[in-house]
């Protein structure tokens, strides 16, 4: 008995140029009992029907057959008997009806049933994320204002709640834009058949299916466009299509299609989609996303309708669980062959148990996946297989991996969005995804429930090189539980777009904006009033501004403290006058009101030049401005708690009959501090960058009132940043000449300073990026700034100023050469890095290599000395008072017993029981939870001790020094180099504030090696002890840091002045920049 399988019976209409049109009917069904009744045409007879099989399209079809069928190649009775004929589509079916879109509509009648699933009692239906968002989007399109927004996570039913709304709200016309070939696949699939509404009784049998149209290439004709779009209910495309199309095009896609569905919205404000977006009305615009926030920053517009948590989506089981199963290797190619070797293990475990799980092995681009894939290659009995764009044989591979024949594949970028495999279940995850909305999107691939024969979802990584953003690090620790921080990061990112969209929508009239208030970022600046009124008129604005009228372009809006008006005006270009060439000028005006109790005050921020804010305060508020504006000298009050401040610009009126205006700039900056510290100029204006709170801030103000950074924030940050210079400057504890204390002395000298040198740094920019960016290679070995380190060389004040740069087994030495050489008449200084060491060196950083020399003068190596200042390239720097002496409270006694005082470090096991590290170790190893030996080029400190208290989370840096011939005495030598490490080791404050790179450095060094003998450097506590720190302090668990020189060569009674002195100044400089207090460990 033969059978055939009969395809679904589903009509073409239209079918030009890759474009079709379809509409569906039934689902196809399997014939039994097939016998041939003809071999020329060849037909077939089934349950007393009969069928006419061609392979020829266009076959004239005589009316004596109603089922006609196209097959792949004309058939023949051996083909029948083999049961190799393969059926393409129907060319006739009785079925077939001619029906206009709007007949189609009118079918849909009443024939919408809101069923929802119980699985208690087997009742199919839409799920409660599906029928939630049904509701929300009805109820929006009752009275809407914006573009609705509805999140639900992958998996949850997106594709069905669309069909779901186009049938229960009768869609005239529908447009659904998707991102890839791949999603306009599998979506357009789901709206030709109605996907499950049918199969689940929510929609009636007799209700007409839609008619839709597949967009594979544009349409440049408009009439062809015009009459494709006739003929259809739904029409679904590509993002990319639609965005190439003619702008006569993009409006007849406007005007013709009643409503927009985006699909996988996340990418809705890229320039190109939001162009095209812009033009239809937004009562007609649906974003359905899982993640209604972008990794660049930019915020969704429209309104969030509905939002399904990933929390619920877990709880209610549309996710997987997931296997977290990460790595920590820091050298790169072997971190490839441990993720591969995690990975397959992981898949032969989850084979045996039943499950036919694939790998998915994510490289960032083909060079990477060649690389990776040599790692995979030796498992032959799981054929893996890559796939890049462009590689030979891609789509014969595709196939292949929908088939199942592969259980690894490498891959670039791929099988994403739209591509439906539902057994890769095991993501090894080479190259890590760098924001949120990637990294949830990717994770969703991965922990889709609906497949009940597959198993959990495991991910491995490395969590050595976890993503740069500060928001995935949580997920990038060894013990993270992903079943439980995905939920909440995906709500905290979801959460931050509701707040911002809150704060906007206090505003009245943003839909007539054409302006995007979220986009505004305007730079921190402001000019404070004090305000005795509680009148707030906002409308009344436009009375406020002189010459309004010159403004051909006006918009205000307000919410209920912040007015934004924005202007522009058309302005002759400052290179000629023309008729045809204008200047468009856009300017804004933003006023906050800060009312609180026992605070009011206004803020004005603008970008007009030379506007009268007193006039405009007047109008909005019904105050006397001129009498309320805050100016003089208390503004100086915003550099409080602004430490080692270096002024770039400072203007000054000098005292006298007549007051003349003088103004410093650069180099003359520190001509103008003498004069204002003695009263013979008045401050005028002031701008600087400072450290406050251990951050760099730039900040500046004038006399007149203003205050300003150079740095910008969004609406909201402005009026945060407004309220904390307010509250600075009506502090009447804050003594406005606070800038003059906290200012450094700045000189270009061409001669080395006649002071001891007592430690060199890397360039402080270096500080910014991880200890492995910068490599440097000599002889074929490799460092990196974890296990090297800049020294000064024994100095004497004579002699040229050198520093090297050193490892275990290598040292370079270096000399700073100062001069100045005559240009134009004028003796310009010059600095220069003269290599004294015959060994080359090449620094590699940020794909740029160059010899060391020429690295180090790029990036200048920073010069301490013994009495606090620095040298910077020519540059030298001096604080204006020399620092206290170190308090003695501050210096603690011990008697050292038993310790040999030459003898510093403790080496390697079996240590070095007489020195002084091992002897300090003992002291203090019973306050710590982790005391590890970080001794060795490169070190944070010798000693590093980490407590994990509730509250927070303390880290003790202890420098030791051994003393000189082993005895007490009185050398100051003994203190210089420790000195300077105490000074070099806070930079680890700043790194440790910043990032990770502070338990990178402690994880990769974890190991401490001496003539080929090796010991952990965990003195007390495990890896594990660590990692459980790194996470407390990735919840921004409040960390304090202490720094300590241990040298028992000092005798405290006996301290000289100099040793003192020389302690105060590190003191100092530890406490300013860090408030960190220098404790130091000697002898009695």
């Amino acid at each position: 008995m033969e059978t055939l399988s009969l395809p679904n019976v589903r009509k073409l209409i239209y079918n030009q140029n890759g474009n079709q049109i379809w509409q569906h009917y039934f689902q196809g069904v399997v014939l039994e009992d097939v016998q041939l009744l003809h071999r020329e045409p060849f037909v077939i007879t089934s349950n007393g029907i009969n069928y006419l099989l061609t392979s020829n399209e266009n076959l004239d079809i005589s009316n004596q057959y109603e089922y006609v069928l196209l097959v792949t190649k004309q058939p023949k009775i051996k083909d029948l008997e083999a049961g190799t004929i393969r059926v393409k589509r129907w060319l006739k079916h009785p079925r077939f009806e001619t029906l206009s879109p709007d007949q189609v509509v009118s079918s849909w009648e009443n024939k919408f049933k809101f069923i929802q699933e119980d699985e208690a009692n087997n009742i199919k239906g839409l799920r409660p994320p599906q029928m939630g968002a049904l509701y929300s989007i009805l109820s929006h399109l009752q009275n809407p204002e914006d573009k609705g927004i509805v999140v639900m996570p992958t998996g949850t039913g997106k594709t069905e709640t669309m069909l779901a709304t186009l049938i229960s709200n009768k869609c005239k016309k529908l447009l659904v834009s998707v991102p890839s070939d791949s999603l306009r696949t599998q979506i357009s699939e789901k709206f030709i058949t109605l996907g499950l509404l049918k199969e689940y009784g929510i929609v009636d049998e007799d209700c007409h299916n839609p008619i839709v149209g597949i967009m594979n290439s544009g349409i440049t004709d408009i009439a062809i466009l015009r009459d494709f779009i006739s003929k259809v209910n739904v029409v679904v495309t590509t993002m990319d299509i639609l965005t190439d199309s003619t702008a006569e095009a993009k409006t007849l896609y406007s005007q013709e299609f009643s409503h927009l569905f985006v699909d996988e919205a996340h990418h809705s404000e890229a320039q190109t989609w939001k162009e095209l977006i812009d033009r239809f009305d937004k009562e007609k615009v649906f974003l359905f996303t899982a993640t209604p926030y972008r990794n660049d920053g930019k915020n969704l517009q429209g309104k969030i309708i509905f939002n399904f948590s990933l929390r619920k989506a877990q709880e209610q089981r549309y996710y997987k669980q997931i296997n977290y199963l990460p790595i920590r290797e820091y050298n790169r190619k072997l971190a490839d062959e441990k993720i591969a070797e995690r990975a397959v293990q992981q898949l032969r475990e989850d084979i045996a148990n039943g499950y036919n799980h694939i790998i998915m092995a994510r490289c960032k681009d083909k060079i990477r996946a060649k690389e990776v894939f040599e790692h995979y290659k030796q498992y032959e009995d799981l054929n893996p297989v890559m796939v890049y764009t462009n590689i030979g044989g891609l789509d014969k591979k595709i196939e292949a991996i929908k088939r199942g024949e592969h259980s690894i594949i490498v891959c670039v970028n791929m099988l994403g969005e739209g591509f439906d495999l539902p057994n890769l279940k095991i993501a090894a995850i080479h190259d890590e995804r760098q924001s949120l909305p990637i990294t949830l999107q990717f994770i969703g691939r991965f922990t889709r429930t609906s497949y009940s024969e597959l198993g959990n979802a495991s991910f491995i990584t490395n969590i050595a090189y976890p993503p740069i953003h500060e928001e995935l690090d949580e997920l990038y620790a060894r013990n993270a539980d992903w079943n439980l921080i995905l939920p909440r990061l995906n709500e905290n990112a979801t959460q931050k777009e509701i707040d911002f969209r809150n704060f906007l929508d206090g505003f009245r009239h943003l839909d007539k904006s054409k302006i995007p208030f979220q986009s505004i970022r305007p730079a921190l600046s402001t000019v404070i009033y004090d305000n005795n009124s509680t009148e707030w008129n906002p409308l009344n604005w436009k009375e406020g501004i002189s010459n309004l009228d010159t403004y051909e372009h006006q918009y205000s809006d307000n919410s209920n403290n912040t007015l934004v008006i924005i202007l522009g005006k058309i302005s002759n270009v400052d290179w000629g006058n023309f008729e045809v060439v204008k200047n468009l000028q856009w300017d804004i005006i933003i006023v906050y009101w800060d009312l609180r109790p026992n605070v009011n005050r206004i803020f004005v921020n603008t970008s007009i030049k030379g506007l009268s804010k007193d006039k405009l305060i007047e109008a909005v508020f019904n105050t006397q401005a001129s009498k309320s504006k805050v100016a003089g000298m208390n503004v100086f009050r915003v550099f409080h708690d602004v430490k080692r401040l270096a002024l770039f610009n400072v203007g000054a009126r000098k005292l006298g009959q007549d007051l003349t205006f003088q103004n410093f700039i650069g180099k003359a900056v520190q001509d103008s501090i003498k004069p204002l510290e003695q009263g013979t100029m008045i401050k005028n204006n002031v701008f600087g960058v400072g450290y406050s709170e251990g951050e760099k801030i730039s900040l500046g103000c004038s006399v007149s009132g203003k205050i300003w950074s150079y740095l910008r924030g969004n609406l909201s940050e402005l009026t945060s940043w407004c309220k904390d210079v307010g509250n600075k400057v009506a502090n009447e504890n804050i003594d406005p000449n606070i800038v003059l204390q906290n200012t450094l002395k700045i000189e270009k000298i061409v001669s080395r300073p006649n002071i001891l040198p007592i430690m060199v740094d890397w360039n402080p920019d270096m500080y910014d990026f991880s200890e492995t960016r910068f490599e440097i290679q000599i002889d074929g070995n490799s460092y990196d700034l974890s296990n090297s380190e800049l020294n000064i060389v024994e100095d004497d004040v004579a002699n040229p100023l050198q520093f090297s740069f050193d490892t275990s087994d290598v040292r370079i030495i270096f000399e700073i050469e100062l001069g100045a050489v005559n240009v134009d008449g004028q003796n310009v200084p010059y600095y220069k890095i003269i290599k004294r060491t015959n060994i080359d060196a090449v620094v590699f950083h940020g794909g740029t290599q160059q010899s060391i020399e020429s690295f180090l003068q790029e990036f200048a190596p920073t010069i301490w000395f013994a009495d606090g200042s620095q040298l910077f390239q020519n540059n030298y720097i001096k604080e204006k008072t020399e620092a206290d002496v170190i308090p003695l409270d501050n210096i603690i006694t011990d008697n050292w017993a038993g310790v040999n005082l030459r003898h510093e470090s403790q080496d390697i096991a079996p240590y070095v029981q007489d020195s002084i590290q091992y002897y300090f170790i003992n002291k203090i190893r019973n306050d710590f939870d982790i005391v590890y030996d970080d001794d060795g080029k490169g070190e944070i400190a010798d000693i590093v001790g980490i407590k994990d208290l509730p509250t927070h989370i303390e880290v003790h840096l202890f420098h030791l020094k051994g003393a000189i011939e082993g005895r007490v005495s009185n050398d100051i030598n003994n203190f210089y180099h420790v000195c300077g490490q105490a000074q070099k080791s806070l930079n680890w404050k700043y790194k440790f504030r910043k990032g990770k790179d502070f338990f990178d450095h402690l994880f990769k060094r974890k190991e401490k090696s001496l003539n080929g003998i090796i010991c952990s450097r965990f003195i007390k506590g495990t890896e594990e002890d660590l990692e459980n720190v790194l996470m407390a302090a990735k919840w921004k668990k409040e960390t304090k840091f202490h720094i300590y020189i241990v040298q028992p060569a000092l005798s405290k009674a006996n301290a000289s002045r100099d040793i003192l002195q020389l302690l105060g100044n590190t003191y100092h400089y530890l406490y300013t920049l860090g408030n960190v207090e220098l404790v130091v460990y000697s002898s009695t």
